[in-house]
């Protein structure tokens, strides 16, 4: 039991001698950094430059930052107030030379927005770079159309009428020339819609460039969705372009066609809305055979196809 004590004891001593010394490092630490920050000290620090009072028809065209490294001298204490926070300052860009489509910013030690910046006692030892370009351009207006990315999956039996349309089919785009003379379409975002069996009517958003102001960000897609069935006809085949001298006989004289319509159309479309033609002046006569060519069909169509591609043909010349 006492050798237990003891040795509790002596481990209690060593902790508190160790307490102790860390107490008295803590404390040789803090004297030595208040000594530092009580002399002079200079530090370079990162001054982010704002261009303001920029004229209504000017824009910049550079999204990014501009900054000038300012290295200042002042007392320790004080530098903290500087050290550990984003350092910005608005610049009047009226007040600056003009160049071309550059404002110039040009290195000042002695310029009193910047020197008021800081504090009376802080000294402005250094400023680089020399000189801060800021590019501009002069705003335009443009009318772009828009370009619609949504991709209907239709149910079975479904399909559109026609394509589908944007309102607004264009919007008006605001912004530096330079930017504006390489847009020629303004796109939707892609969205796919599945299982579409009514008429579409969706808001969608518009992919805005950065450094331009639109006047739309969505725009509604329109869309009629009707019932499609599938038809075929048999359609009478005619020869264009023969000469006066011959006569032309084809097998078969009449191609089956088939269409796909919707289906309040359906009833209404005849094979006398349909025309498919043979071109002599295509005839080739190493295989005897003629191609026939559908030339036009009913615009409530949505598309049709001929079910043979070849027909054969026999030359008959004039007695005259």
């Amino acid at each position: 039991m006492i050798q237990r004590l003891k040795s509790i004891l002596i481990n209690w001593i060593q902790i508190k001698r160790l307490n102790v010394f860390v107490l008295f490092l803590f404390l040789a630490f803090i004297i030595s950094m208040v000594a530092k920050l009580s002399n002079q000290l200079s530090q370079t620090l990162q001054l982010k430059l704002i261009p303001t009072q920029l004229s209504t028809k000017e824009i910049l065209t550079e999204n990014k930052p501009n900054y000038v490294y300012v290295t200042i001298k002042t007392q320790g204490f004080n530098m903290l107030k500087y050290a550990f926070k984003d350092l910005a300052i608005e610049i009047d860009v009226t007040k600056l030379e003009k160049d071309g489509s550059f404002y110039h910013w040009r290195t000042n030690p002695k310029d009193l927005k910047l020197l008021n910046y800081f504090d009376s006692d802080v000294i402005v030892e250094a400023i680089t770079p020399n000189t801060v370009s800021f590019n501009y351009d002069v705003q335009s207006l443009k009318k772009i159309p828009v370009v619609v990315r949504v991709t209907p999956e239709f149910a079975l039996g479904y399909d559109l009428l026609n394509g589908l349309k944007s309102q607004p089919d264009s919007v008006t785009v605001v912004g530096p020339k330079v930017l504006l003379d390489s847009i020629s379409n303004v796109f939707t975002s892609n969205l796919l819609l599945t299982d579409v069996k009514k008429d579409i009517d969706q808001t969608v958003a518009l992919e805005i460039r950065p450094n331009l102001s639109f006047s739309n960000k969505f725009v509604q897609i329109k869309g009629e969705v009707d019932k499609f069935t599938e038809g075929k006809l048999n359609i009478p085949v005619s020869v264009i372009n023969l000469p006066e001298a011959i006569s032309l006989s084809i097998f078969p004289k009449e191609v089956p066609v088939v269409f796909y319509t919707n289906l309040s159309s359906y009833n209404s479309i005849d094979a006398t809305d349909f025309v498919v033609v043979c071109d002599y002046n295509r005839l080739d006569t190493s295989t005897n055979v003629l191609t026939p060519i559908l030339e036009s069909y009913p615009p409530t169509i949505k598309n049709a196809s001929l079910q043979i591609n070849k027909l054969e043909y026999v030359i008959n010349k004039s007695n005259d």
